[in-house]
């Protein structure tokens, strides 16, 4: 069984180890094959998509550069779609329907390739997800679609469900339902259709009206731009229930009949069938709303029930009678029907007259009163009076009987059935108080044309009421009086009184005055006694109007009334005050001059010649009084001593009186004003000696302040002003006068239009000296000072300080509402307000390159008044390594809106806070492969690790935690890690930390088991973290080794991997196989290069216990030829490592010249499958570590080195061993290089 296993085994060639222990380590080092793009799992097509339409592409990566070819394999995919090999683009071949895959959420999956050339084709399933158009209209499912409804269907009932579907998604597969056409279309409105398709009813059917109907019912879906629709016909067949009512044989009923009718007398049959045809109902019939009558139930004959009163009923009596139909012997009252008789009651005389009053209530005694004198044909009453018999039953005769009836009369004799009787007065004489104060007589209504002449009487009762018939008599037809001017109000003046001959309220009299207004406004009467008296005695005036006249009326109570005139004489009273002719007099006088100044009149209209109207003056009242006199008689006021304008203000006012000599004394007076002319003898004074003011630096052509002087002269050329500035003014202020207060002229001083003031650059204060000029005929002058200061405007611009400004750290985390900076403003301006905002953020990398400003716009603020910055959320330096913000400061006391803000920029660099924990970045390898081989300073391991933070944060550090050694046969024995590894720790790139893992001293190879190495790596923060990692390391000696030669390419036996390594394992129970390397074989059979071969094999044996001795790179191997011109070397395909570098590259340029040196065929770069480590690493590790070989230049270990020579240098003492100590290249002896 193992001999046909290991044949199997022949057709590969590669070298291959086999590990006996428990658990291994796979690494391979190979060419990579390409690997798809992470993205390349989904792909979106819309089902519509023209044939020759790019969908997608195809894209892939090749660690090794190597050309790709790609393709897609399967039915589907061939069927629907087309590849350009080179440029992965892929063509839509066919059109592709997402129905299909409906079932299967719109998706289906395709194989795409993609092929290197010297690997395993690679394939992968992709998930092609067809996206909807909407190109299918809804079908209508379990055609055809028919109904049978009944008739009587309640409305809103569902009669029928259509469902159409629609297999499109979404809104494209949304259907909704319309009505389009109804056959018969009598009633458009009779059936509905809901959203779901259910179709109901909105009104009543009537299998009468139509027994079918035909609905064209149309589905239509929601897809945009265009919806998709269907139709079909639904068939509703109408069925026919009992639910008419009976039919009556006759549309109405009329029948006539007596009142007197005897009971059980039938009147009238109705009937009624039943209105379903084909039914026949039995039909019952029953009476409502009345008892007069009755209806029989089977035969429909009515017949009376009671007594008929044609009187007390109505004479048209309507009875409803009723028709149901026998369900199964039960009355159905849903089928019925009713019909309606009209019985007509015929009238029988049985009702006499009878009297009623205006208000229907029946009497035989009627009352009223009159009054007397009322003229004839007047009505006094009205009387209604009725018989309920109809035609000549109820026709009566009315008449009047008694003494006192002829002076009354009826407006109608004769009545039918009914009427309303007016009393009217016939004889007015007869209507006379004073002669009768009562009337009475009787009133008749009899029957004319029946047999029974029934006939009623009512008693009528007249009081007649008296009349005012007599108007009030005065003692006299006129009357003469005489009041004085001067009489007081209420004061009465006489009595006048009249007589009434009529009694009660007829003789009582009320008097009143007629006339003009002004009359009536100064005399009045009393209403009750006839008193004249004074109403306002302000109103007589005997100088206006010496007589009066006025109408005095006397009225009764009955509205009659008597007029008397009344003339009234005014005697005469001292009641009129002097009056002057002018109501003010004004006199002119200069100062220092005597002499008379003006004369006053006055005159009273007073009866003349009388002490009432001679009139005397004096004045009476005026400060200056004293320098002025007045003659009582003529009125002429002349200067008493020489006047001072100045000290009168220039102008005098006196009160002088005019008395007359009557009784009471009656007096006026009459304003004099003197004015004095005023002489030129006083100069011009400001109101202050001294003006402060302060003007803002901004301030444009206006007046800023105005200062006025004052002339005590009064004339206007010697009180007129004029100003001028005199000095101080500097040209920055100009001086304009204008009309001031009092009408005094005024000085504006004004900023000088063509100047400008500047608080900042000064002066800040003026000292002004103004003069003030009158126009006098010898000009006099006045002087004032005026002291301006000017006051600062805000219109600067304010400054971000630019120290402020300078780039700041922000720790990471920094707690959020505490400070980071304060950006601070300068603003010359003395009332600044300035306000900080930040404008824009900027989120930056490493490298200063823009990040989304969305990572760090939350991350500060700043407080607007002061302009501290604040953390406003919670800062990660890993996501962004620094932030500019354009931060502006704004004055919002400026009065200049283009200088109101600057901008500026700040960057704030985030300092890193340690958070973050090193990261192991190839945590996939847990297991090394060592072979026995490995002398000490050998690196059996390169981990690496990363840390986000940056700084001594990031800087990270390696060590050896634990070590403990697990034989195959006995428990773990924990070792000192000192004693066994060390490991170095270095930075790899800008990022990368690694940490190579070394051989401290030899091995025990003599024990199986495995290595478990537990490394640390620490990060530099305060506190630190770190993370571990557990290695297994296995040692192989040299019985654990076995080399398997196959045929097929290295790619091929990574295919055929598994399949392998089962055979293996079956061949060699209880071992785990693990392949160390695939390499490429060489296939020369050239003779020649076996020989040199063999040579170099055995020339290497001889030195495999060689003390080191010399410098690693001087000398030739025996028999090798390593350096002529064919530089052929033995074949090695373990790398073995000396103890001068530590390691052997097989991927050295050398290695290679060596392996072609035997086969003229090219060796393709081998490359580590798993990526354990990349091409070159271990030539820039020896640099980093600056171990080189004792004689040897850096570019010598590089370019020189191959297999022979590092067998050799072991032979060689190095500085960096012990003299004498012998390296042991091989474990096992008996395994030769002539054994390979």
């Amino acid at each position: 069984m193992v001999t046909e296993q290991m044949k199997i085994l022949q057709c590969l060639c590669a070298i291959c180890i086999i590990l006996v222990t428990e658990n291994s380590t796979l690494i391979w080092s190979q060419n990579l094959a390409p690997t798809f793009l992470a993205n390349m799992t989904v792909v979106r097509i819309t089902e519509d998509a023209p044939k020759g339409t790019s969908v997608f592409r195809i894209a892939a990566d090749d660690k090794d550069g190597d050309p790709l070819s790609y393709g897609l394999e399967g039915e589907l995919a061939t069927s629907y779609f087309t590849v350009n090999s080179s440029s992965g683009d892929v063509t839509v071949k066919g059109a592709v329907d997402r129905e299909v895959y409906a079932n299967s959420n719109d998706h289906f999956g395709i194989i795409i390739t993609v092929d290197d050339g010297i690997n395993a084709l690679v394939r992968k399933t992709l998930h092609i997800y067809v996206e909807d158009v909407n190109d299918n209209a809804p079908a209508f499912i379990g055609l055809p679609y028919q109904a049978n409804v009944a008739e009587n269907e309640n409305v809103g009932t569902e009669l029928y469900r259509v469902f159409a579907t629609d297999i499109d998604r979404g809104n494209n597969g949304s259907v909704t339902y319309e009505i389009i056409e109804l056959i018969p279309s009598d009633n458009e409105a009779l059936f509905g259709i809901s959203k779901n398709g259910s179709i109901y009813l909105k009104g009543q059917l009537d299998f009468s009206v139509s027994s079918f109907y035909q609905l064209l019912v149309k589905a239509v879906d929601q897809g945009k731009p265009e919806a998709k629709y269907s139709t079909t016909r639904l068939i509703i067949n109408v069925n026919d229930v009992p639910n008419k009512p009976p039919e009556f044989l006759h549309s109405f009923y009329h029948v006539r009949i007596p009142e007197n009718l005897p009971v059980n007398t039938g009147i009238i049959t109705v009937t009624a069938i039943d209105g379903d045809r084909g039914i026949n109902n039995p039909v019952r019939y029953s009476i409502n709303g009345t008892r007069a009558f009755t209806v029989d139930s089977v035969t429909g004959r009515i017949t009376v029930a009671t007594l008929l009163d044609r009187e007390q009923m109505r004479e048209l009596i309507t009875i409803n009678i009723t028709a149901s139909e026998l369900v199964e012997g039960v009355k159905d009252q849903s089928a019925a029907a009713t019909t309606a008789v009209t019985v007509l009651i015929l009238d029988v005389n049985d009702n006499k007259p009878t009297f009623y009053t205006e208000q229907r209530i029946a009497t035989d005694t009627f009352y009223v009163s009159v009054p007397e004198e009322t003229p004839n044909s007047v009505p006094i009453l009205h009387i209604f009076v009725q018989d309920l018999d109809q035609g000549n039953n109820g026709t009566f005769e009315v008449f009047l009987l008694g003494e006192d009836s002829t002076a009354f009369s009826l407006n109608q004799k004769i009545v039918y059935n009914e009427g309303i009787l007016s009393l009217q007065v016939a004889n007015s004489d007869t209507l006379d108080f004073e002669k009768n104060h009562v009337l009475q007589f009787e009133l008749f209504a009899v029957e004319m044309e029946t047999q029974e002449m029934f006939s009623c009487v009512a008693a009528v009762r007249v009081d007649i009421m008296d009349r005012n018939d007599n108007s009030p008599v005065f003692d006299q037809d006129y009357f003469i009086l005489e009041v004085q001017e001067n009489s007081a109000n209420g004061y009465n003046v006489t009595c006048i009184t009249a007589t009434d001959a009529d009694s009660s309220d007829f003789r009582k009299i009320t008097y009143r005055l007629l006339g003009s207004d002004s009359v009536l406004q100064t005399f009045d009467v009393d209403p009750e006694f006839g008193t004249f008296f004074v109403k306002d005695g302000t109103l007589l005036d005997r100088e206006k109007r010496q007589q009066l006249f006025v109408t005095l009326q006397a009225r009764d109570g009955g509205g009659l009334w008597t007029n008397v005139q009344i003339e009234i004489s005014i005697s005469d009273a001292n009641d009129e005050v002097p009056v002057f002719q002018r109501n003010s007099y004004t006199g002119f006088i200069k100062e220092n001059v005597i002499k008379n100044i003006v004369q006053v009149q006055a005159f009273d209209k007073d009866q003349e010649n009388s002490p009432n109207s001679k009139i005397t003056y004096r004045i009476v009242d005026g400060a200056s009084a004293k320098y002025f006199t007045i003659n009582s008689s003529t009125g002429i006021i002349s200067v008493a001593q020489p006047l001072d304008r100045e000290s009168m203000d220039g102008i005098i006012n006196l009160t002088v009186q005019a008395t007359d000599c009557g009784n009471p004394v009656q007096s006026s007076t009459a304003q004099v004003v003197i004015k004095v002319e005023d002489v030129n003898d006083n100069e011009p004074v400001f109101n202050q000696s001294i003006f402060y003011f302060a003007v803002p630096e901004d301030q444009l052509d206006q007046c800023v302040v105005s200062i006025w002087a004052t002339d005590n002269d009064v004339t206007d050329p010697n009180s007129l002003l004029s100003y001028r500035i005199e000095d101080g003014a500097r040209g920055q202020f100009i001086l304009s006068t204008e009309k001031g207060d009092l009408h005094q002229s005024a000085a504006c001083i004004r900023v000088n239009p063509e100047s400008r003031l500047d608080y900042d650059a000064g002066p800040r204060k003026y000292k002004l000296t103004v003069a003030a000029n009158d126009f006098g005929f010898d000009p006099n002058t006045g002087r004032t000072t005026v002291e301006v200061e000017i006051l600062d405007v805000n219109d600067e611009t304010p400054v971000l300080i630019g120290s402020s400004l300078s780039d700041v750290f922000a720790r990471e985390n920094g707690q959020i509402g505490t400070a980071v900076t304060a950006v601070q403003a300068f603003d010359p301006d003395t009332d600044a307000e300035l306000h900080f905002f930040i404008r824009e953020t900027e989120c930056l990398s490493e490298k200063e390159e823009r990040l989304s400003s969305s990572l760090c716009e939350s991350w500060f603020r700043l407080v607007e008044r002061s302009g501290s910055l604040l953390y406003t959320g919670p800062v990660d330096r890993e996501s962004v390594q620094a932030v500019r913000l354009r931060v502006q400061v704004v004055d919002y006391n400026t009065v200049l809106s283009l200088n109101m803000s600057e901008e500026g920029h700040i960057k704030i660099i985030i300092a890193d806070e340690n958070d973050n924990p090193p990261t192991f970045t190839r945590t996939e390898y847990k297991r090394v492969v060592v072979s026995e081989l490995i002398t000490e300073g050998f690196e059996i391991s390169v981990l690496e690790a990363t840390d986000r933070d940056a700084g001594k944060n990031g800087m990270l550090t390696f060590r050896i935690a634990e070590v403990t050694f697990s034989p195959t046969d006995a428990p773990p024995l924990n070792k000192m890690a000192e004693e066994f590894f060390y490991i170095q720790t270095s930075l790899n790139s800008e990022y990368v930390w690694e940490g190579s893992l070394r051989i401290r001293n030899h091995l025990d190879f003599t024990q199986k088991g495995s290595w478990k190495v537990k490394v640390v790596v620490t990060d530099g923060g305060l506190p630190s973290n770190s993370a571990h990692h557990l290695l297994e390391v296995f040692v192989v000696d040299g019985s654990s080794k076995l080399q398997l030669v196959f045929d097929s390419p290295p790619g091929n036996v990574l295919l055929n991997e598994k399949e392998t390594l089962s055979i293996l394992e079956a061949a060699v129970p209880g071992t785990n196989v693990i392949v160390s390397k695939i390499s490429p074989a060489v296939k020369n059979t050239n003779l020649r290069g076996y020989q040199h071969k063999l040579k170099a094999a055995s020339a290497m044996s001889a030195t495999v216990l060689t003390s080191v001795e010399s410098n690693p790179i001087v000398g030739d191997v025996p028999g090798t030829n390593m350096h002529t011109s064919e530089g052929s070397n033995p074949v090695w395909n373990q790398t073995l490592f000396s103890e001068a570098t530590g390691y052997f590259n097989a991927e050295a340029y050398l290695d290679q010249k060596s392996l072609n040196s035997i086969d003229d065929n090219v060796i393709a770069d081998e490359k580590d499958y798993f990526n354990i480590r990349k091409p070159g690493t271990y030539k820039k590790q020896d640099k980093r570590d600056n171990v080189f070989v004792k004689g040897a230049e850096e570019k010598d270990v590089e370019t020189s080195q191959d297999f022979l020579t590092a067998v050799l240098v072991s032979r060689e003492e190095s500085e960096y061993m012990e003299p004498g100590k012998m390296v042991y290249l091989f474990s096992n002896e008996g395994l030769k290089c002539t054994d390979l």
